[in-house]
């Protein structure tokens, strides 16, 4: 019976320190975030440099133009395109108008009165 409260006890004092020891390094790595992140130690106006990769995309022009001699027209789905490999931002497509005003209007679907 003594051999089990020595061991009880054992294990009882061995899990309570590894939790004291887990929640101290928990709080020593907490507070450290506020010491090293002091308002003295960062500058007040440095720049952020933003993570964007610039592109070229296409300009949505009704009238295309080729701006050099290397750009070149391409049609794909109805719409044109300009295409130029040595200088992207010369690169237009065509507007393409919205469905509405491409419909063909007829007389059944303009009388005021339906013949059915």
């Amino acid at each position: 019976m003594n051999f089990l409260r020595n061991s009880i006890s054992k294990v009882n004092s061995i899990l309570t320190q590894n939790l004291l020891n887990s929640y101290s390094t928990v709080l020593r790595r907490a507070y450290s975030g506020f010491e090293t992140k002091s308002f003295i130690q960062l500058p007040l106006l440095q720049t952020k440099t933003p993570v964007v990769n610039q592109i070229c995309s296409f300009k949505v022009k009704l009238k295309l133009q080729k701006r050099c001699k290397d750009c070149y027209l391409v049609v794909r789905d109805g719409r044109k395109y300009i295409i130029c490999p040595t200088h992207p931002r010369h690169k237009q497509m065509s507007m393409v108008k919205k469905p509405r005003y491409t419909w063909i209007l007829t007389h059944a679907s303009q009388s005021k009165i339906r013949p059915w």
